[in-house]
């Protein structure tokens, strides 16, 4: 039985015209009869494994598909702000205000933890009340073309029932049942005495409360007694737009819908390339790398402006700018492989940013491709912007610069320390160098347990200060920019980003944690061992074109997790 996060606040679907009447018919009759039918849309969730499933071309043979749980997922702010874009055209952002999504599995968007709490709740009410208000009032003639033949009393109504009909259609991805008409006109009846501009708002406002607009709801196609069945058209449709757009399906995607053209699997496959082309995809991308990487975190960081006087919020921006849009060239218009994320011997900068790096020929405000010869750096891990993200406001980290290495791209979830242990990184030395301040990771036995996994690797970045420029001394004393990889497919040592980053770009165990990672983001949940033949698929397919990020994303439609869901029964039985 799904556990669906929905408190049920009291303000929860109720504009402020006839808020009493709306919140019986809208509030009770829709959130009361979803969570009901709740039980037969999710299995029960194991753990998500702490390292990804290998590529094992015989977990598909069987030929029995097994999608593994399905979740209700609730829209995330990113995509509350692309569906009232695509819907509406709004263009405010309102989610940008909504709270912070809780990150489980290092993305945000994972179904487990999408709750809706009261303040939530509130501010979807709030957004609700000021979107409709702003679309009623400014694209009134494109939003009601029917209202311009009202003539009488009965056009009203069947005004309204047509909006109802066709917006109620968009707004919840799939055409309205009888309980969602029933609530919608109730909405819609309590405006209209005031006048057909109020009961459109209203049901504008009931819609956008809707655990219909809110959650996608999924079912399956109707399979007689079967536990596992297709996808009907309708979500396909939903599940296609919101893994590779974020958002709502648009027009041809409806109208595949309507026609019965999202099953077949060349049907699905030319919506994929279709939508693959489009701009939108690589917003995607663009909030993976955000999430993954850490991207999105790169323009808030603060340093010791004693220690690191060059280093201001300015340069934090643009170095932030600089690795995304690095990663967007080499995803979509450059390389487009994993290994060149890790080791492409160019950057984007522009003139501060290359005064701030030591890098000569660039000049003025606009980011230029810049090579990076003769600079110690290759790929993002050499960016300033990660480099100074992993290190602390006075000086470098090892241990955060290791972990990074350790748990974004080999996918292997450290212990956290001991309750009991105080920590603190090495006092600041004018005569010792980082990696002898260090050394007592590597003796005491409370910490060598852990840090020998992290600082050897963190230890080989120390071509680059906390800030994340080259340096080649410290303390009057030449970097030692050795380090070794333990643990993994990739034992060895290593000097220096550039060494580290071609071992990590051969890596085995890297390229099935990259395609673990999307698998997590794309899905909004964590892999069990149902997933096997999934991850397979995925890893399989991501190989055969050469480990490109464009096959990955497809790849990820092609899966019995993706087209399939289980059959659960509600709790006691139907």
């Amino acid at each position: 039985m799904v556990r669906l996060h929905v408190r049920r606040p009291e303000r929860l679907s109720v504009p402020r015209e006839g808020r009493s009447h709306v919140r019986a018919t809208v509030t009770a009759a829709l959130l009361a009869s979803l969570i009901a039918a709740l039980g037969a849309c999710t299995g029960k969730i194991s753990g998500a494994k702490d390292s990804p499933v290998g590529n094992t071309g015989s977990l598909c043979a069987s030929g029995s598909p097994n999608p593994g749980p399905s979740y209700i997922r609730r829209v995330n702010r990113l995509e509350y702000n692309n569906t009232v874009h695509d819907l509406l055209g709004d263009t405010t952002a309102p989610a940008d205000t909504f709270p912070a999504e809780e990150v489980s599995l290092g993305f945000d968007n994972n179904a487990q933890a999408l709750s809706v709490s009261p303040v939530l709740a509130e501010q979807y009410m709030d957004a609700a009340e000021a979107l409709a208000t702003t679309a009623v009032s400014t694209s009134w003639t494109a939003l009601v073309p029917c209202a311009a033949t009202i003539t009488d009393g009965a056009a009203i109504d069947a005004c309204g029932q047509q909006f109802i009909t066709t917006f109620g259609r968009r707004a919840y991805r799939r055409p309205l049942d009888a309980d969602d008409v029933a609530a919608l006109t109730a909405a819609f009846n309590a405006g209209k005495a005031t006048d057909l501009t109020t009961g459109i708002r209203l049901v504008i406002e009931a819609a956008l409360q809707s655990p219909r607009f809110l959650y996608r709801v999924e079912f399956g196609a109707p399979a007689g007694g079967a536990t596992v069945v297709k996808l009907d058209d309708w979500e396909m449709a939903s599940r296609l737009s919101y893994l590779l757009w974020h958002s709502m399906p648009d027009d041809p995607l409806f109208a595949a819908a309507a026609a019965g053209k999202l099953n077949a699997p060349a049907d699905i496959e030319a919506q994929v390339q279709r939508m693959i082309a489009d701009p939108k995809a690589r917003g995607v991308a663009a909030d993976f790398h955000a999430q993954w990487l850490r991207v999105g975190e790169i323009a808030g960081v603060e340093k010791d402006p004693m220690i690191f006087p060059a280093f201001t919020p300015a340069i934090a921006q643009l170095m932030q700018q600089e690795t995304t849009q690095f990663l967007d060239y080499v995803t979509w218009d450059g390389p487009g492989d994993l290994a060149s994320i890790l080791t492409a011997p160019f950057t984007f900068v522009n003139g501060p940013l290359a005064q701030y790096y030591g890098f000569s020929g660039v000049s003025g405000g606009a980011f230029v491709k810049t090579p990076l010869d003769g600079t110690h750096r290759a790929g993002v891990l050499g960016q300033g912007g990660l480099l100074s993200l992993l290190a602390k406001a006075n000086q470098t980290s090892p241990v955060h610069r290791g972990k990074f290495v350790r748990e974004q791209l080999l996918c292997m979830q450290l212990p956290p320390p001991p309750a009991d242990l105080m920590i603190k990184p090495p006092e600041l030395s004018t005569t010792l160098t980082t990696r002898q301040r260090f050394t007592q990771h590597s003796i005491d036995p409370a910490c060598t347990g852990c840090h020998h996994l992290m600082d050897p690797i963190g230890l080989g970045f120390e071509d680059f200060d906390g800030a994340g420029v080259f340096r080649a001394m410290e303390n009057g004393q030449p970097i030692d920019d050795s380090g070794e990889v333990e643990d993994s497919d990739v034992t060895g040592t290593f000097h220096g980003v550039g060494e580290l980053t071609a071992k990590l770009a051969s890596s085995t165990q890297v390229r099935a944690c990259v395609a673990t990672k999307w698998f997590r983001y794309g899905y909004g949940r964590g892999e069990t061992d149902a997933d096997a033949c999934s991850l397979s698929t995925i890893q399989s397919q991501f190989a055969a074109g050469g480990f490109k990020i464009r096959d990955l994303i497809i790849a990820l439609t092609r899966t019995d997790a993706f087209r399939y869901r289980q059959v659960v029964p509600p709790a006691g039985g139907v």
